[in-house]
C-alpha cells in the first residue's frame, strides 16, 4: 500500500493542476489558467498550497467566483483530482492579472 506523503503531493502539483485546468475549461472554456506563488518559484514547503489563476474575460461578483468555484472543484473531482491536492482557486477578470504579476511570476498552464 503506497503513503501518502506531503512530499508526495507536492511532486505531483502539475498533475493536479492540469486536471484543474480541464475542469476550467469544460466549464468556462474562454478563460485562462495561469500558476503562480510557491509552486512556480521553486518555493514549495510542506504547508504550500497550489495558486491556480482563473482569468475571465470580465470581473465576475464574489457570487459568481463562489459558484463556479464549487463547480470547477466538482468538475476536477470527477476527472480524479485527489481530495487531498491542496489546489487555491483564484477566480479574477484580465484587469487583475497586474495584481498577480507584481506579486510574482505567473505561468500558463500550457508551457508546465
Amino acid at each position: 500500500m503506497t503513503r501518502i506523503t506531503p512530499l508526495h503531493i507536492l511532486m505531483n502539483w502539475r498533475n493536479y493542476v492540469k486536471i484543474v485546468c480541464e475542469a476550467v475549461k469544460g466549464i468556462i472554456p474562454d478563460a485562462e489558467v495561469y500558476v503562480t506563488g510557491g509552486a512556480v518559484e521553486d518555493r514549495l514547503t510542506v504547508l504550500s498550497d497550489i495558486d491556480v489563476l482563473i482569468v475571465l474575460p470580465y470581473t465576475p461578483t464574489f457570487e459568481e467566483a463562489v459558484e463556479l468555484r464549487a463547480k470547477i472543484l466538482e468538475k476536477a473531482e470527477e476527472l480524479r483530482l485527489p481530495m487531498y491536492a491542496p489546489i487555491e482557486l483564484h477566480i479574477i477578470g484580465k484587469e487583475e492579472v497586474k495584481k498577480y504579476t507584481k506579486k510574482g511570476k505567473i505561468v500558463p498552464v500550457s508551457e508546465l
